[in-house]
């Protein structure tokens, strides 16, 4: 099979897919306010987690979000607006796009241009795919393989001031020869291959965020802050009472090791009567009690 039908048939598919339905939606647990950041980073929201506002008036949901004290967005689908329509909403709202998740197929030639036209007209220069790696890199050879072509899409992107990134889902830690898929797949990857962690999917599959981002120095530019909740809890928010991670250990890991730039908030999922508005608003101002805003 060679590359482009591999693609297609696999992470293609699975990352065009994850647009349309990304993985459920975890949760985390409050952490102690004496934790010392190590820098300021800014916080930016995943628009997926106000899919609904924005696909009904895109330029007020990004006052709303801007309101709420994030200073950038990232992407995942553009609800049929241009790149100039869209930056004109971010101009207005005095927001940054810092990231944008993507289909592998918009990477590709005859796609790939338009996208990085597209992208530069947003100020934005990191390209995500934002799919699964478990059904083209279960296998050694499958791994191998996503790994050349990433490799090959990131020396094209580097041409032009683009740099892509690869995000984590639930079903990307499983074992492939004694490492996760995505361990071995980074480490076959070239260095400007952006790692972007998942706190919530990682572990929700099982996997050890911790561990996988010190295996990554320098690669975590982009942080996904998505709770993992405790047993028997639903659409928990960032460091809510439902949450079961140690933020005060991932954020100085993020900040000391990862290099990370951005923290960006995801919600997927919401507590039973609550709001999605509400939930993006609880997650900054408890980031902001935590003293990273």
């Amino acid at each position: 099979m060679n590359r482009r039908r591999f693609l297609q048939a696999g992470l293609g598919a699975t990352a065009c897919g994850a647009l349309g339905a990304f993985s459920s939606a975890t949760t985390l647990t409050a952490w102690g306010a004496d934790a010392a950041p190590v820098k300021k980073i800014p916080i930016a929201l995943q628009v997926y987690s106000l899919r609904e506002y924005a696909a009904k008036d895109f330029a007020g949901t990004m006052k709303k979000i801007a309101e709420m004290g994030y200073e950038g967005v990232e992407f995942a689908g553009y609800y049929g607006k241009s790149a100039k329509e869209v930056r004109k909403a971010l101009d207005d709202a005095g927001l940054k796009a810092i990231s944008a998740h993507l289909g592998v197929p918009q990477l590709l030639d005859g796609a790939f241009e338009e996208t990085v036209a597209f992208e530069k007209t947003l100020g934005n220069s990191r390209l995500i795919v934002a799919g699964g790696l478990s059904e083209s890199c279960k296998t050694d050879a499958g791994n191998q393989m996503t790994a050349y072509l990433f490799n090959e899409i990131a020396a094209k992107a580097a041409k032009v001031g683009m740099q892509i990134g690869f995000h984590a889902h639930f079903n990307d830690f499983a074992d492939v020869n004694g490492k996760t898929a995505w361990e071995l797949f980074f480490s076959r990857t070239r260095k400007d291959v952006i790692a972007q962690m998942d706190v919530g999917n990682c572990l929700s599959g099982g996997g050890d965020p911790f561990a996988e981002i010190a295996k990554q120095p320098g690669r975590g530019q982009l942080l996904h802050v998505k709770a993992h909740g405790k047993p028997g809890t639903k659409g928990a928010v960032v460091a809510s009472p439902e949450d079961s991670v140690d933020w005060a250990k991932m954020f100085e890991l993020c900040e000391t090791k990862a290099g990370v730039e951005w923290y960006i908030v995801e919600q997927e999922d919401f507590r039973d009567g609550s709001d999605a508005l509400e939930a993006c608003a609880e997650a900054f101002e408890n980031l902001k009690k935590m003293g990273k805003a």
